[in-house]
């Protein structure tokens, strides 16, 4: 087969002979198309198809059967092609793994690890409350009072059901059960938990600090002291932390807003939007219109579109991943690739239910929704990054900067899973939400 002017290709360089057999067939298959050509319309680096041809890296399945379908115009060589296509990759992986490769810590036994559960409820907006307490103050105060008492002696037995293991530094915050306090778990011991609060329904952290919507459903600042909360605005219909800001989307979705950091001024900086997702990578939102998902420049009113629209979003330490409408694979965006083609996402995994992500890694419930994973590094000859069962899934997931923590579905105990250590171990509960930064 004729092929484009350009750097000669070269014989397959695999490290074993499955690999240079699948590197043979793609090479084949994509004979027509320069590495330039093929990244600019499957979204995917030039250096790795490079590699992937040469059989130095292993192609997701998922991009191979790709290219068979838009490769193969006869239906019956389509099918054989199919399968011989995954004939040669699971060979080809069979092969890899047979190489030494560093050992993956592995979960503990069912015993310690969460009970199985169902992902995490979407958002919702808070419900009007009849008893809304009457604005006007804005000096430091605590949250609306309610049966703090018993979340105490809730809390107070959590040195009963906490298992040995070293301690993260992630701080982590958690409502017990009914919205009856505000408690902050300090990693130091087994019995680090402090009340902080008296009641709210949803907590939100970051480099920003801690913010909670009270059970008034108004929304407030912790001062870092026991007991000292600033009331800093209104309801909203969703909250997002990123960097030094916290931000707000209106109760009927049409602005975002900033809050300026004193009192309950805040300034609009967006129109309309759906979802806020925060992090270090920065503020993201997604659209009303066709959920395409933009990025906050810094600037009010200027936001870029960086993606079509996504079943999910998460962002890590660095990245922002997006789950595909159809749940069948996991996209990161390129930001800082200006070469990148629009739009400028390349393929990461493959299938989810729902992602969560923070400075400790990328985790997603599985299809069944019924297992969580975390994303790990590729394996030795293979390109692609995969999902590693953990455990269970819960009621809710919050990753924090050295741990993911989980709620159980029963929502009985908090669990903590630190992917150094690759172990589970309880560190509180019963509890109604969390969040860990």
């Amino acid at each position: 087969m004729n092929r484009r002017v350009g750097r000669p290709q070269g014989g397959p360089r695999g490290s074993t002979q499955q690999a240079n057999a699948l590197a043979e067939f793609l090479l084949t298959l994509t004979g027509g198309m320069t590495v330039r050509e093929l990244a600019a319309r499957y979204h995917v680096g030039k250096t790795l198809w490079g590699e992937y041809r040469s059989g130095q890296k292993i192609i997701p399945l998922e991009l191979l059967k790709r290219l068979v379908q838009d490769h193969t115009r006869d239906e019956r060589t389509r099918h054989l092609q199919t399968e011989t296509a995954a004939r040669l990759h699971a060979a080809a992986v069979e092969g890899a793994r047979q190489a030494p490769a560093p050992m993956v810590p592995q979960p503990t036994s069912p015993a310690t690890a969460p009970a199985s559960a169902e992902p995490a409820a979407a958002r919702a907006r808070p419900a009007a409350n009849p008893d809304q307490a009457p604005a006007g103050r804005h000096r430091p105060r605590p949250l609306i009072l309610v049966a703090g008492g018993a979340a105490i002696a809730v809390f107070a037995v959590l040195g009963l059901l906490l298992g040995p293991g070293v301690l993260g530094r992630d701080e982590v915050f958690a409502v017990g059960p009914g919205g009856h306090g505000v408690f902050r778990w300090d990693g130091s011991d087994a019995t680090g938990w402090t009340k902080i609060g008296d009641g709210a329904k949803r907590l939100y952290s970051g480099p920003a600090g801690l913010f909670a919507t009270g059970t008034d459903d108004r929304f407030y600042k912790y001062e870092g002291r026991p007991g000292r909360w600033s009331l800093i605005g209104e309801s909203g219909g969703d909250f997002a932390v990123s960097g030094a800001h916290v931000y707000r989307l209106a109760t009927d979705s049409q602005s975002v807003d900033v809050w300026n950091g004193q009192g309950t001024s805040w300034t609009r900086i967006g129109g309309p939007a759906v979802r806020l997702y925060g992090g270090e990578p920065g503020l993201f939102a997604t659209s009303p219109e066709d959920g395409w998902i933009f990025r906050y420049s810094g600037r009010p009113f200027d936001w870029k579109g960086v993606g079509t629209a996504g079943a999910s979003f998460a962002l890590t330490d660095r990245h922002l991943y997006g789950l595909t409408p159809e749940l069948t694979a996991v996209n990161r965006w390129l930001a800082d690739d200006p070469a990148a083609p629009w739009p400028p996402w390349a393929y990461a995994v493959g299938p989810a239910a729902e992602l969560h992500g923070g400075p400790a890694g990328l985790f997603s419930t599985d299809p069944s929704r019924e297992r969580l994973r975390v994303l790990t590094e590729p394996a030795p000859g293979v390109a692609a990054q995969s999902w590693q069962d953990i455990g269970a899934a819960g009621a809710e997931v919050a990753v924090g900067r050295g741990a993911v923590y989980v709620l159980t579905k029963d929502r009985s105990q908090i669990l903590r899973w630190s992917p150094g250590s690759g172990t589970w171990q309880r560190i509180g509960g019963p509890a109604q939400t969390l969040t860990a930064g």
